[in-house]
């Protein structure tokens, strides 16, 4: 079977997911992820490791080239993240965010060609490893981006004389500071690792470990971001909703990464570290 036909199976069980999270989200159901939508997750993430597998297969080479597998390997990663999340501490209220996310990201990867590249630099050991940190460093910061939105959401309901739906689905602001805070350690750790190897991998391809490209200058400005809220927290106590406002800009710049690396970058040698 080939990677297509894996990666349209994926989208019709991730749709069940997310369709799942919302229907319970408008019936303002207190239990947002049911046996249901585990159940079609993991058939969905089983079926999307064989589609990377099998891509991997067809493509001689990591499947992280282009929009068609950069958005589908985030998609992975994401809901691998997830999973170990609501495994450990039962964070339904994280489903709203990746559920609905993973499905957008696979629909892309299925209505996107895939990019013809024959490059033997992207058969080496650097893409595998540059993209596995990168990608799971995305996943990481998208979790803290997510607390970030349900802490200023539940503060806006808390504030509220008449609170609504959401107030009785998200967990409280000391939850969504805490899942916010180690998401972006962990996301920052494993950022910084991409971009060492990212640096050591141009070196390799080009002579040189800085080339100054849009993609390049955002990663360094997210970093930067990054070690401002982590030393603001932990020297300050800066968090609540300072700190989801800058977890949020600074995703924003990491997302900006992401695009202009898959949609704007031409892939190959040239352009791909």
């Amino acid at each position: 079977m080939s990677s297509h036909v894996y990666l349209v199976l994926v989208l019709i069980f991730y749709a069940v997911g997310a369709l799942h999270v919302l229907l319970q989200t408008l019936t303002r159901r207190r239990l947002l992820v049911t046996s249901w939508t585990v159940a079609a997750t993991l058939v969905g993430f089983a079926l999307h490791t064989a589609a990377l597998a099998q891509r991997w297969t067809e493509a001689g080479h990591f499947p992280a080239v282009g929009l068609h597998d950069g958005a589908s390997l985030l998609a992975w990663t994401m809901v691998l993240v997830f999973l170990v999340i609501y495994t450990r501490s039962r964070l339904e209220a994280l489903g709203l965010a990746v559920h609905p996310m993973a499905f957008a990201l696979v629909l892309i990867a299925n209505l996107t060609p895939i990019a013809p590249v024959a490059d033997p630099v992207l058969k080496g050991l650097f893409l595998p490893i540059h993209t596995t940190l990168a990608f799971f460093g995305y996943a990481a910061l998208f979790v803290a981006f997510a607390g970030g939105l349900l802490y200023l959401i539940q503060e806006r309901e808390l504030r509220s004389r008449t609170p609504r739906t959401f107030y009785y689905l998200i967990p409280s602001l000391e939850r969504c500071d805490t899942l916010s805070a180690r998401a972006v350690e962990a996301g920052f750790a494993l950022l910084t690792l991409a971009i060492i190897t990212g640096l050591l991998w141009s070196h390799a391809v080009h002579g040189r470990y800085w080339t100054s490209s849009p993609k390049e200058w955002s990663a360094v400005v997210a970093w930067c971001l990054y070690v401002a809220l982590i030393l603001a927290r932990q020297r300050s106590g800066w968090g609540g909703r300072r700190a989801a406002l800058l977890g949020i800009a600074a995703f924003t710049a990491v997302a900006f990464t992401f695009v202009w690396m898959n949609v704007f970058a031409l892939p190959g040698a040239a352009r791909t570290p």
